[in-house]
């Protein structure tokens, strides 16, 4: 008797512990599906992010990064490598959180879905790791899906073995198109970005420099301005990354871009008139139905020159055919801009014979 009791309560003790280790992976399985819920419900909507952000790190939501004192010798050394903090840029997430710099009228436009695809082209020659990998993913991070064709990173003959092998090997892993051109031999920013632009696909070019970060909301307006009319070169606002402390500062949207009779490109603060003529609004504004077509030409002659614009500037455009206005200038920085395939080839894209970057952006302007 004793020994059928025994047993019984082996099996009684079994089957408890069986049901206590059930409602522990039940409990535990839900709580990691709330998790994942929430961490879509804080996530831009149609956006998912290639590599999970850390929420907590150096350099998140851009702030700086300080070197302790006993690491400064060291930093300074490797700061020769590519004249900027490397130290701190690898303490740095390659997916770092950035705040949203935008004006608070600016976060709540809509843009419409059919707005063209775009090739993103990067130029990059021995850049560091971690810059040219991080800005790559807040392109593939901050960018609609479906208005990003590719990335096309060119290679200009860069000397670095982990720019080699394990940059290609990286980039497979990404489920975004990123592929990567090599230039046979050392041929300048221009020669380069006119090979990866030729290799493209999207109906709209965007080039970038291989050590920016783009933040929220980046991409559609320019790409919006550009449908509204294809003969427009379109420019972000260029914000600062500190190449001490890698601190992201927002940069102005009162200036824009102007040169001496050097042909040295300058930035000035914009002037009284163009505020005025903006009736002192920052945005883009509308200035009238586009209807089935209008041209340029049917407005007054110094509404648009060329738009300088982000994601602070663009007004929607909508599919009622509101036509935006945005700050111009006559000229612009050469280091980021969106332009039409079609127009850049009407205008003779760059002049091929350049052999380094500092007159391009003036070309560019006078071209357009």
């Amino acid at each position: 008797v004793k020994m059928r009791k025994f047993a019984y309560c082996k099996v009684v003790l079994a089957t408890s512990l069986v049901w206590v280790m059930l409602d522990m992976f039940i409990l535990l399985y839900f709580s990691e599906c709330n998790k994942c819920d929430d961490k879509k419900e804080r996530g831009l909507p149609g956006r998912e992010e290639v590599v999970p952000r850390p929420h907590e790190g150096p350099g998140e939501m851009g702030k700086p990064v300080v070197i302790p004192k006993e690491h400064q010798e060291k930093m300074k050394e490797m700061f020769k490598i590519n004249q900027f903090n490397l130290m701190a840029s690898e303490m740095i997430a390659l997916n770092r959180s950035l705040p949203d710099v935008r004006l608070e009228g600016c976060k709540t436009k809509v843009y419409p879905d059919d707005l063209p695809r775009t090739s993103v082209v990067i130029v990059f020659h021995n850049e560091a790791w971690t810059t040219l990998l991080r800005t790559v993913h807040s392109v593939l991070n901050r960018s609609p899906r479906h208005l990003l064709e590719e990335v096309v990173l060119v290679d200009d003959a860069s000397e670095r073995d982990f720019l080699k092998r394990s940059l290609e090997q990286y980039v497979r892993t990404l489920e975004v198109p990123v592929r990567i051109v090599r230039m046979e031999q050392r041929s300048g920013l221009i020669r380069a970005r006119l090979k990866g632009a030729s290799l493209s696909t999207g109906q709209v070019i965007t080039f970038l420099d291989a050590h920016c970060e783009c933040t929220v909301g980046w991409l559609e307006p320019l790409l919006a301005r550009i449908k509204q009319d294809k003969r427009t070169v379109v420019c972000p606002i260029i914000d600062v990354i500190s190449d001490d402390t890698f601190e992201y500062m927002a940069g102005s949207d009162m200036t824009y871009g102007g040169f001496n009779w050097k042909l040295n490109f300058r930035w000035y603060p914009v002037p009284q008139r163009e505020m005025d003529r903006r009736k002192g609004d920052r945005t883009c504004l509308s200035a009238g139905k586009m209807g089935k077509r209008k041209n340029l030409s049917e407005f007054d002659e110094d509404q648009i020159v060329m738009a300088r614009t982000g994601s602070e500037h663009l007004q929607n455009c909508s599919s009622c055919g509101v036509f935006l206005v945005c700050k111009w200038t006559p000229t612009m920085a050469g280091g980021l801009f969106s332009i039409d395939r079609d127009y850049f080839e009407e205008i003779g894209t760059y002049d091929a014979g350049m052999d380094i970057w500092g007159g391009e952006n003036l070309e560019i302007s006078f071209r357009n």
